[in-house]
């Protein structure tokens, strides 16, 4: 791949069940992701989280949501030591390729939005600002799985 002629996704209706899901899941343009922000006490987090809890482990706690179309969205909450945010994943799920494309394309523009150009990576996109967390947004697909992967880091 040539690295001057990237192509990034495109724009799609504001208006679309895409762009409606692409909010729930973002839910606020407050902290980093969700209102959240690094550093933040994960109890209050979870206690303030609208999706349902499904996992609770040493490292994280995961909430998830399925849609009315029965695609899965799981975000994990990375704490450190001292209980405090320090990574966000999400993973989302779709039936389609054609959704899976649509989410990863809404996805970008609602991070572009934010965080300006990306650099590219294998199968998406990285944003790494010197101030900023760093993100990086890819598509999953293999024989189970399709659709978009989103890592928010110190």
């Amino acid at each position: 791949m040539n690295p001057l002629a990237i192509t990034y996704p495109k724009k799609r209706s504001i208006d679309s069940p895409i762009d409606k899901l692409t909010n729930k899941i973002f839910d606020s343009a407050d902290g980093i992701f969700r209102g959240f922000s690094f550093g933040q006490d994960l109890d209050e987090i979870i206690a303030k989280e609208r999706f349902k809890v499904f996992e609770r482990e040493k490292e994280y706690v995961g909430v998830s949501f399925t849609n009315s179309k029965m695609e899965t969205i799981d975000i994990l909450y990375f704490r450190s030591v001292f209980n405090k945010l320090e990574k966000i994943q999400v993973e989302v799920f779709m039936n389609t390729e054609k959704d899976s494309d649509d989410i990863f394309d809404a996805f970008f523009f609602k991070i572009f939005e934010k965080n300006g150009y990306p650099n590219p990576i294998k199968d998406g996109f990285c944003w790494n600002r010197e101030s900023e967390p760093n993100v990086s947004l890819k598509k999953v697909k293999n024989k189970l799985d399709q659709g978009v992967q989103l890592v928010f880091e110190k």
